[in-house]
């Protein structure tokens, strides 16, 4: 199997993983009280025009939350809700009615309900026709030229980076060290956790992207089984900030340079070439560059 089909597979589980890990995180870490989101049609999908329901189930401790109320509203996806309302639970269920769609897209239904004087809130989207929805933008005729060209460029800098023993997020079963990754001649870096299986050998990789923000890499233990389970796991940070700074640090730096005037997400946006996340997807590439270097990576799939 040559070098480029590996990278492909490798990218395939990379985005099977992270979209496994995005619904996941639709949770707190740790709490006492779970959702559950049962629609009328087992695929979350329907038809434009037909009626969807949801039946909502709440557990506290495993055990079904009895009268609770629960309040809904009911809008289109990233839209002011159109729809809103009541129901209580029995036996820890409730049915709501999410509607139709005339148009193609997604109906998102977002609960609240107050348990021993806390309130939880969840949300789950349904479809309607999706496969019928067209893109708002046409794909640059360049578009494969201008990321070709930006991949041979960064690949003609040397991979370099640094890696530092962290004993802390250490166990018996798997060791994490600390990755300073190089990006480019501008001295441009990322910083990412990277977690090995103890004991030798050949191993899968990972790759983990984090989610929005300017913020720590949260609890890097917290998804620990990858490597108890023999997987390679790279957690990355996108903007060169050393996760080891304090919470208060990273708040600070948000604040500074993440309002709704400067935010990261703009920086940059009247031009390609100078696009903040830019530099963040070719980060990605060389995540994935180091990964592959690794000499425990199983190469041989």
């Amino acid at each position: 199997m040559n070098r480029t089909l590996k990278k492909l597979l490798l990218s395939v589980w990379i985005l099977s993983i992270t979209s496994l890990w995005a619904v996941a995180e639709n949770y707190p870490y740790r709490s006492d009280v779970l959702w559950a989101t049962v629609p009328n049609h087992a695929d979350w999908l329907y038809k434009t025009g037909e009626q969807a329901t949801v039946e909502v189930q709440m557990y506290k401790y495993g055990i079904p939350v009895d009268k609770a109320l629960v309040t809904y509203e009911i809008g289109g996806d990233m839209m002011p809700a159109d729809a809103q309302g009541n129901v209580t639970l029995k036996n820890g269920k409730a049915v709501i009615p999410i509607g139709t769609m005339k148009q193609p897209g997604f109906r998102d239904c977002r609960v609240k309900a107050t348990v021993d004087g806390k309130t939880y809130a969840h949300h789950v989207k349904v479809g309607f026709s999706p496969e019928k929805l067209q893109p708002y933008t046409s794909l640059p005729a360049d578009f494969n030229q201008f990321w070709e060209k930006a991949k041979t460029e960064q690949a003609a800098f040397p991979l370099s980076y640094t890696k530092e023993h962290v004993a802390k997020y250490s166990t018996d079963k798997i060791d994490c060290y600390l990755i300073k990754l190089q990006l480019n001649r501008r001295g441009q870096s990322i910083y990412g956790y990277l977690f090995y299986p103890k004991g030798g050998g050949k191993y899968p990789v990972v790759l983990c992207p984090p989610g929005a923000g300017i913020k720590t890499i949260k609890e890097p233990l917290r998804h620990k089984y990858y490597a108890e389970q023999g997987f390679i796991r790279f957690e990355i940070e996108i903007h060169g900030l050393n996760p080891e700074m304090s919470d208060e640090e990273f708040k600070e730096i948000s604040t500074a340079f993440n309002g709704g005037e400067n935010g990261y997400l703009t920086n940059g946006l009247d031009s390609r070439d100078n696009y903040y996340m830019k530099r963040v997807y070719l980060a990605c590439v060389r995540s994935i560059d180091l990964l592959t270097s690794l000499p425990e990576w199983m190469a041989k799939m």
